[in-house]
């Protein structure tokens, strides 16, 4: 009962938030136009007799402002909800996702008696047993966890991420209650187009794993395994001996923020050759390795050598499919190499077409923003900004991007914007061109392809010995009148029948190549998109039918 109760008080508390929010952007409009400019006398006066009646203060911020006001009074679950709806540029108005980047994840510390609670109840024993010694005074407080100074039983310095005490099961309560909220908003015209269950959902994803940190400390590993190779790019050592669901215990990294650019200066730090690492860094990780930091800004990264970065808070990430990836990776590729028009087509290929959607108009507006970008550097229109107007193009044309897209487009305009404080020359277009000119040989190079096709011989080996089986089928079911076949024969002369099976033979080949390409289920990987199997079959095919062409020519004439 007490458990209802509790709910019960917690959901009409975030209701009537919600119809503060309606009121007061109602009364506000009842001032103002849209463009802000004022209405009638008479409507302002109903709207001033109505804000005295409700005992309200006179309102001056537009619907954005006083939509992120709202998310701050609700506390941290709303507060994180508008962080990760600000991501979604491409379902918001760029004017709400805007204001909702101005939300300020910090919030007062909780107690040095709470954060030993969390520490004393995950390990079952006092924390001076734990730790040779701890602060008592956070030194970064957030909304899900604040961070202290220690020094393990070994003398390590390291930094303990705490928990803050009963934030799973609020946000879990606020998370319930925002689902049957978003399920209410899909019913109404008007508001179902920003899809507000789907957005709730994407922010379930991200805080329940945030709220793991296990799944951080893991993340952090899989970083330091992907850059091993790269002597500029460091990521701190997790010691999982003292981390927990709870907790999380790493190396403590010391270092210049990127944008404290006066001590950059005087350390002697070359911002240009660091501005060109950390562009190689978010390209590896998209392009390459289809895992990454989902939020690379000066706070989550610290300058630990002259071309050095650390990479800090590992929390959000996102993760791409092979074929997201490849996808993304040419759109880019053929972006900065200025072919705009293919660029639109792989833009699209990653997108999820919504009921009446209209795909060619939104390969045309892409395009178009690609042409007026054209020769235009970062102080004018950044790349960042030019993918996000194409990206903002899809809500118009009812085409959708999953969240871990919004969440790479995100990381490349925040790096670019960290590479313009470290070099304010810095063009993201020409720094990528050298990289993703060797990725695109790698990727597409005849050994690779040739290796693909080695690693997919078993499943070759499979489609083969179940191809006679599925053959019989197909001819029972043509024998049984399920399939018609409709045969034209015309005789030929004796002397050209033979020449004849070579070219029907290639049709059939090409014919099957067709038929293994628009298959979904042929074996082995993809060419472009196309099963490497069906595609091979049709190159296969044309020497043959080149042939039969030109043999029909000669006999015509």
């Amino acid at each position: 009962m007490f458990k209802i109760l509790v709910e019960t008080r917690r959901a009409i508390y975030v209701v009537r938030g919600i119809i503060d929010l309606v009121l007061e952007i109602w009364i506000a409009k009842l001032y103002r136009h849209k463009g802000l400019r004022p209405r009638p006398w008479h409507k302002r006066l109903l709207a001033g007799i109505i804000r005295r009646i409700l005992r309200r203060d006179k309102i001056t911020g537009t619907f954005p402002v006083q939509f992120r006001k709202t998310l701050e009074r609700l506390g941290p679950t709303y507060i994180k909800l508008g962080q990760i709806l600000s991501l979604r540029e491409d379902m918001l108005p760029e004017d709400v996702t805007r204001e909702l980047r101005q939300l300020q994840s910090g919030v007062p510390p909780i107690s040095y008696e709470a954060a030993r609670g969390v520490i004393e109840s995950e390990f079952q024993k006092p924390i001076r047993l734990i730790f040779k010694e701890f602060s008592e005074k956070p030194i970064a407080a957030a909304s899900l966890a604040q961070a202290h100074m220690a020094t393990l039983v070994n003398g390590q310095k390291v930094v303990v991420k705490v928990q803050r005490p009963g934030i799973i099961k609020g946000m879990m309560d606020d998370i319930s209650l925002m689902k049957r909220l978003a399920a209410i908003m899909e019913k109404i015209p008007g508001i179902r187009d920003y899809k507000p269950a789907q957005l709730v959902d994407e922010f379930a994803v991200y805080t329940m794993r945030e709220l793991d940190f296990r799944q951080e400390g893991k993340h952090a590993d899989i970083f330091r395994e992907n850059f091993k190779e790269e002597p500029n790019i460091q990521v701190p050592e997790i010691y999982w001996d003292y981390t927990t669901r709870r907790l999380l215990c790493m190396e403590f990294v010391s270092g210049l923020s990127p944008d404290d650019s006066k001590k950059i200066k005087k350390a002697g730090y070359n911002g240009k050759a660091l501005a060109e690492v950390g562009s190689r860094f978010v390209i590896k990780m998209l392009f390459i390795d289809g895992f990454f930091h989902g939020d690379p800004h000066p706070g989550n990264l610290l300058i630990t050598g002259k071309t050095r970065f650390c990479l800090l808070d590992l929390g959000m990430i996102g993760e791409f499919s092979e074929d997201t990836r490849k996808n993304l990776f040419l759109y880019y590729y053929y972006l900065i190499t200025r072919e705009f028009d293919t660029a639109s087509e792989y833009l699209l290929a990653i997108t999820k077409p919504g009921p009446n959607s209209d795909p060619e108009g939104f390969k045309a507006a892409v395009a178009e923003i690609n042409r007026n970008w054209y020769g235009a550097g970062f102080k004018n229109y950044s790349l960042g900004k030019l993918i996000l107007n194409a990206l903002n193009k899809g809500a118009k044309f009812k085409v959708y991007y999953n969240s871990d897209i919004m969440l790479a487009i995100k990381a490349i305009i925040t790096i670019e914007a960290v590479g313009h404080i470290l070099d304010p020359e810095m063009n993201l277009a020409d720094v990528s061109k050298p990289l993703m000119a060797d990725i695109f040989l790698q990727q597409f190079s005849v050994m690779r392809l040739v290796r693909s096709q080695v690693i997919a011989l078993p499943d070759y080996m499979t489609f083969l010995e179940q191809f006679p089986q599925r053959l019989l089928k197909t001819l029972n079911m043509v024998s049984s009148g399920k399939i018609k076949l409709e045969r034209v024969q015309r005789a030929l002369p004796a002397e050209q029948t033979e020449k004849a099976r070579f070219p029907v033979f290639s049709a059939a080949i090409f014919t099957g190549g067709i038929v293994l390409s628009l298959s979904t289920i042929t074996p082995g990987p993809l060419w472009f998109g196309i099963p490497a199997l069906g595609l091979g079959t049709i190159l296969i095919s044309i020497p043959g039918l080149l042939k039969s062409v030109l043999s029909s020519n000669r006999l015509k004439s």
